[in-house]
């Protein structure tokens, strides 16, 4: 039986630790239960002194996880852990570590969609998995809602980030997942939640949400603009022929004048 050394054994020690702070739950203070989908509370907040241990504790849960599909399952979860902890955050008066958080929040949920594009890539069926995205999405999107209305002011620009900008990713990855169809379903879907919140928080949302969906379709409205030089070619070529049309006569004189020239040659004779 081969005996570990002390590097090893610290090793393995910081991966349990790593493993179990990120599976023990941390009880709410207030009575209503929030999830998102299996996960029901975030774990560690960033405000912990132990909060690199869930950091270390998720990097060796995916290492362990081979299957592409189960990986972007994995960052799913962790997504859904996030957007829980931006509301316990808020809930402990701490909305601008909160505001932080989002933008973690963010990068989780991309690295969810590039997973999932990359197993289908590589030939594996993701349609569970893109419903379960989508399902998942409205839940997180209904939690950072929720966090807008009670944050102050100061705290609410990177929250509406992180709903503009997962909200509209997500749209993205449906249509190249699931075609233009199935997009347009998720995003009636999400607009009628958002119809369900309170009026300024709807009025915000989709004030966010619609400049994000245009923001592609802006570079074709410059099109026009720069093929204004190409119209104004005619009128530019105009002044050129009237140039050259001047020019011949002006070139034709000297020639008339060679008989000119040639008369004090004679005189000197």
């Amino acid at each position: 039986m081969k005996v570990l050394n002390f590097g090893e054994v610290i090793f393995v020690s910081f991966l349990l630790i790593g493993l179990i702070f990120t599976a023990i739950p941390v009880h709410a203070e207030y009575q209503e239960v929030i999830s998102i989908n299996e996960v029901s509370d975030p774990g560690l907040l960033p405000d912990s002194p132990f909060y690199f241990l869930k950091g270390l504790g998720r990097a060796t849960g995916m290492f362990f996880t081979f299957d592409p599909v189960k990986k972007a399952e994995l960052e799913l979860r962790f997504a859904n852990e996030d957007a829980l902890a931006v509301e316990k955050l808020c809930d402990k008066g701490e909305c601008e570590l909160a505001e932080k958080h989002c933008e973690k929040f963010q990068e989780r949920f991309q690295r969810v969609i590039q997973r999932m594009e990359k197993a289908k890539q590589k030939g594996k069926d993701i349609e569970t998995l893109t419903e379960k995205l989508k399902e998942n999405h409205l839940r997180q999107q209904q939690v950072l809602a929720s966090v807008l209305e009670k944050a102050p002011e100061q705290a609410r620009e990177g929250i509406l980030k992180a709903i503009e900008n997962s909200g509209v990713g997500c749209e993205n990855a449906v249509e190249r997942i699931q075609g233009k169809h199935k997009m347009e379903q998720f995003r009636e879907e999400l607009n009628l939640q958002i119809r369900n919140m309170g009026e300024e928080t709807q009025l915000r949302i989709q004030e966010r949400l619609e400049r994000k969906r245009h923001k592609p379709e802006e570079v074709p409205v410059g099109e026009p603009q720069q093929q204004e030089p190409e119209q104004r070619e005619p009128e530019q070529r105009e002044p050129v022929q009237e140039e050259s049309g001047q020019q011949e006569p002006q070139q034709q004189e000297p020639e008339q004048r060679e008989p000119q020239q040639q008369e004090p040659s004679q005189k000197g004779r």
